[in-house]
């Protein structure tokens, strides 16, 4: 399964790297354990990470979680004006961003993150199309990966 994470931030997180290298590491480790999971119905995971300050929040709006079986979006006046989404899954992972300015260090950071992805995977209303989808089996790879890197421990309440 392949995952590709675009990253929104407020412009306050630039002013530590510790912050941006966190996210960065997130993306990484995840994008890497789980090209070992596979699935039927889904092949891409589009994850747009949002972090915010409450200042800027008010102009962006979380999106509902949406599923393409294969579809071909058109975006005109773009470089690649058609994008084929095959088996793909696009969803919004907001992280709050108050505790996450609050820490003082990467690995901080990074658990924060893993803990935060974690209970959004949870909570998240997979769409309709999804019903089949092996949701328990991406989360538990998901613990496995940040607990091999040792981000989490198998003992922090998840």
């Amino acid at each position: 399964m392949e995952i590709v994470l675009g990253i929104v931030t407020s412009r306050e997180l630039s002013s530590f790297s510790f912050y941006t290298d966190a996210l960065y590491a997130f993306e990484s480790i995840l994008s890497k354990g789980l090209l070992g999971v596979n699935s039927d119905l889904v092949e891409t995971i589009s994850i747009r990470l949002i972090c915010l300050s409450p200042k800027f929040s008010q102009f962006f709006q979380a999106h509902r979680p949406k599923y393409y079986e294969d579809k071909t979006l058109k975006f005109r006046g773009s470089v690649t004006p058609e994008v084929r989404m095959y088996k793909c899954l696009t969803v919004d992972f907001v992280v709050d961003f108050e505790g996450y300015f609050r820490l003082t260090t990467k690995e901080e950071c990074l658990k924060f993150l893993a803990l935060s992805f974690i209970d959004f995977l949870k909570a998240l209303k997979y769409p309709g199309k999804l019903k089949k989808f092996e949701k328990e089996k991406l989360l538990q790879a998901v613990k496995d990966i940040f607990i091999e890197n040792s981000i989490i421990s198998a003992h922090d309440g998840i």
